[in-house]
């Protein structure tokens, strides 16, 4: 019992560690006294917690009033925290609930690089999954339903701007996104129908359908619903899946604003 105490206390000062951080941040310089007030703590543990973040190099005191403020260090903490985390954590919720709805999984994927990249994902808690570890992984801009989705939304010196980026990098349909003829029929395709799609051409053995994700009139990526090659065509998967993957797609723009 003495070591499961001792862990409730070290938890317990842990928040009112973080209850000083975020009260610092809220009222920028400000003495001991009126930040124990604010945060309704003891002086004395305030000036304890004090104390450790100075050691810590979170916090500085000014030698003038002895008053305190957040040092750059915080700052650096935020910076640590990677793209895809954040958007998961904002997005995650909504992709998760539309994979229990339709059980096949999603990803939302957006540009890193001038690449489309899986920055969320739900295959980690899909039934219908054979895969467990797609984020961060790449998809073709022309030759995935991904792609396709994020390129349809594009305007027009965007999408020149990003198929020129992408002929530089030589990727995997390269010689696809040179022949304008191409790309304008299959973006054509896309908006003509409302959705992306995409059968066989990431693995052969998976279909998908994809919309765009837009914060405001920027596209901020795509979201689709994937799914095996042989359980349904993606005419099927749309008048099944549509409607639940574009009150995603809301929540999550939504949710990136």
């Amino acid at each position: 019992m003495d070591g499961l105490d001792g862990h409730y206390k070290d938890v317990r000062a842990l928040a009112r560690g973080i209850d000083i951080l975020e009260a610092l941040a809220d009222l920028g310089w400000v003495k001991p006294g009126a930040l124990s007030t604010y945060v309704g703590l003891d002086r004395s543990s305030v000036y304890r917690l004090i104390s450790t973040l100075s050691n810590k190099g979170y916090v500085v005191r000014r030698q003038e009033d002895g008053a305190v403020a957040l040092t750059s260090r915080v700052a650096r903490l935020a910076d640590g925290i990677r793209d895809d985390e954040l958007i998961f954590q904002r997005i995650g919720p909504f992709m998760e609930k539309l994979t229990e709805e339709v059980l096949w999984p999603s990803d939302f994927a957006g540009l890193v690089g001038g690449q489309i990249t899986i920055q969320a994902s739900t295959h980690n808690i899909s039934p219908m999954s054979m895969h467990r570890r797609l984020i961060g992984k790449t998809r073709p801009l022309l030759n995935s339903a991904l792609g396709r989705a994020l390129l349809s939304a594009l305007p027009p010196g965007a999408l020149e701007a990003l198929l020129s980026t992408a002929l530089r990098l030589d990727g995997k349909d390269a010689s696809d996104i040179a022949d304008c003829a191409i790309v304008d029929r299959i973006l054509q395709e896309v908006r003509d129908v409302g959705y992306a799609s995409s059968v066989g051409l990431t693995e052969d053995k998976i279909s998908a359908i994809a919309l765009p994700v837009l914060v405001g009139t920027r596209v901020a990526g795509a979201l689709n619903i994937a799914f095996f090659r042989r359980a349904m065509s993606p005419e099927a998967a749309a008048q099944r899946y549509l409607i639940p993957l574009r009150q995603c797609v809301k929540s999550i723009e939504a949710a990136l604003k």
